[in-house]
């Protein structure tokens, strides 16, 4: 018997889950917890104790909430029902690599998605530090909302849209990316930019007018450019670790933008668009329109030629 996607248990489960993970990611951020232990995994990228810490803290919550799904983390084996085609996706700390040198911009990543269907039907991206919370689930929008660690309380619902900013305005926009990452997939080798392809994305960026950023965070990019402030025109990705990483397409759907997953073809090196096939992307592409979903798409498509 095939259930209906449960969002409401979902919103409760993600809140739950990502604020025990937060206020564990908090204090590492604030020193409290040693670093000295971190690790690089098969993918070569780091691991830290942060990140089993913070898993360990909402794993077990996901767990208990969706005993019907599988359940994939990031740091670990997928556990629950492994004949679902729901897929419930759990990134405990997204931005390691920032963290590791100090930075305060790690996201934790909670996202279910549609294996049939090639659709997501959720997705919530916390900030510790901050304590904003990102949610949107398929057709109901996004939003966002703060909770406050002191007061232990959630703070200040909005309903989120993207801005109508445009390329070579006066005050110019930021694409946010996250393209340097040079790790390999287990199952094979990753197609990433090369140095002249990276460098021509750069370049590209600015001739129309934009600046690139990068905070080290696939989950706080996408929430960015949903968040709607008038200097963020929209975010590409090619340094994809699992679907975890780009779920947060959905927040940008939601809040009226446009989005497109990518395949890399070996031996041409086009680009095949694959809609919300957050499973088997090896770019994606978020934007407040689809004229500017349109732009980024050919830079990004005479980068990725460089060989």
């Amino acid at each position: 018997m095939i259930t209906k996607f449960n969002s409401n248990k979902f919103r409760i489960c993600a809140k739950e889950a990502l604020v025990a993970s937060s206020i564990y990611i908090c204090e590492a951020i604030l020193g409290q917890v040693d670093l000295s232990g971190a690790l690089v995994k098969g993918d070569k990228t780091a691991v830290t104790i942060v990140d089993h810490g913070s898993q360990e803290q909402a794993l077990p919550i996901i767990q208990r909430a969706f005993p019907e799904y599988s359940i994939n983390p990031e740091e670990g084996p997928a556990s629950g029902n492994d004949s679902s085609t729901i897929k419930i996706y759990f990134d405990p700390l997204d931005g390691t690599s920032c963290f590791l040198i100090g930075g305060s911009t790690p996201t934790v990543i909670l996202a279910a998605y549609d294996q049939e269907k090639k659709k997501v039907l959720a997705c919530a991206t916390m900030e510790p530090i901050t304590g904003k919370f990102f949610i949107s689930i398929a057709g109901e929008g996004a939003y966002l909302e703060r909770f406050d660690y002191t007061k232990k309380e959630w703070q200040g619902k909005r309903k989120l849209s993207v801005n109508n900013t445009q390329f070579g305005q006066k005050l110019p926009p930021h694409v946010l990316l996250d393209a340097t990452h040079p790790f390999n997939r287990m199952d094979g080798k990753r197609k990433i930019l090369t140095q002249e392809g990276r460098r021509n994305l750069t370049s590209s960026i600015e001739k129309l007018g934009a600046k690139e950023a990068n905070f080290f965070t696939n989950g706080g990019n996408y929430a960015l450019t949903a968040l709607g402030n008038p200097t963020v025109i929209g975010n590409i990705t090619t340094a994809i670790g699992g679907p975890f990483d780009i779920a947060g397409i959905l927040h940008v759907l939601e809040a009226g933008g446009a989005i497109e997953c990518y395949k890399i073809v070996d031996e041409t090196r086009d680009l095949i668009p694959i809609g919300e096939d957050i499973e088997a992307a090896d770019i994606t592409i978020a934007a407040n329109s689809p004229e500017n979903l349109f732009k980024l798409k050919e830079i990004i498509k005479e980068s990725v030629y460089y060989k």
